[in-house]
């Protein structure tokens, strides 16, 4: 059975993390109206850094947390005055109380929905901040990724899987509601453009691990796959080819009691 590492490490990651850099910096920023510095931050899923780099930019001490060591491996070149920590999100390793706020850029969207939230309350202070975002089922993405499933499972559940319920706000509030206050869960939207089908395409089959890995693991239904994705990408392509388009996410705030 493949792990989440073997997923993120299906690819190379720049081309996808470039697309997330705007969130990363916004994550930051939001932190940064609600907690003052000096303070120490954890950051879940930190990719290749960008989010850990806006967050020390803003005066955090910062500790980062990714599991996937191809990407780690990055993350450190770029932002070599964090602490990165190999862990997950569920189970970090740090002490009881020990941090001041917990940031996420898409990454805790994919830890456990109940053991997450349960340790990021743990190792927060009392009044500590999280600020995540998760995507909703709004937009490009939400749409491709009903293409993709269909194409690989026709027929199969259209149940929203759990990483992605974290976009439905009365989900949002139930996970985290027994440890947390003043939830705010806020709906909005990142340009989501290419210059062509062809360049959505590369983006697909060379720096998007998810979209690799499934491809690999895709069987007799692979070129279903790359057909549906293809078809998706025409489909939002103006008069000269290109696709300007959004996608939506939630950015998730809270404090912890």
């Amino acid at each position: 059975m493949s792990s989440p590492s073997d997923v993120w490490s299906a690819s190379d990651y720049a081309p996808t993390a470039a697309r997330l850099r705007p969130i990363s910096e916004l994550v930051a920023a939001e932190l940064a109206r609600r907690l003052p510095t000096p303070a120490t931050v954890v950051d879940i899923g930190s990719g290749h850094g960008d989010g850990v780099t806006a967050l020390v930019t803003e005066g955090y001490t910062v500790t980062a947390i990714e599991p996937t060591a191809r990407i780690r491996a990055i993350g450190q070149c770029n932002a070599p005055n964090a602490t990165w920590i190999d862990a997950l999100g569920e189970a970090t390793g740090l002490e009881d109380s020990s941090v001041d706020a917990v940031t996420s850029t898409f990454g805790s969207m994919f830890c456990n929905p109940t053991t997450g939230p349960a340790e990021w309350a743990r190792i927060l202070r009392p009044g500590g901040e999280l600020v995540m975002t998760a995507w909703n089922q709004e937009g490009f993405l939400a749409t491709m990724t009903d293409a993709m499933m269909e194409s690989v499972n026709p027929g199969g559940s259209k149940q929203t899987p759990p990483h992605m319920a974290w976009g439905i706000t009365e989900v949002a509030h139930e996970r985290l509601s027994q440890w947390f206050e003043s939830i705010h869960i806020e709906n909005r939207e990142l340009e989501w453009t290419f210059d062509s089908v062809e360049d959505g395409m590369q983006l697909y089959r060379e720096g998007s691990p998810t979209h690799v890995w499934m491809a690999d693991h895709a069987g007799s239904r692979r070129e279903a796959l790359w057909a549906a994705l293809r078809d998706h990408l025409k489909a939002h392509a103006d008069t000269s080819g290109r696709i300007e388009s959004t996608t939506g996410y939630v950015l998730i705030t809270a404090r912890r009691r």
